[in-house]
């Protein structure tokens, strides 16, 4: 019975589930992105060159 029901299911419509997820998440980070202030970019930018590390979202 197992090995029926395992056989009807269509795993296309997983992939085409997942491929929309991607697409929504890829979505919100290119949206935070674009949101940034200049001022957060300079200083997220600048995080590998400094010493000391800050969250430039809390500043």
């Amino acid at each position: 019975m197992l090995k029926d029901v395992l056989r009807a299911i269509d795993y296309s419509d997983c992939a085409e589930a997942a491929l929309l997820l991607f697409l929504f998440a890829f979505g919100l980070m290119l949206f935070s992105t674009f949101r940034l202030s200049p001022n957060a970019t300079n200083k997220f930018a600048s995080i590998p060159l400094s010493d000391k590390v800050q969250d430039p979202r809390h500043e």
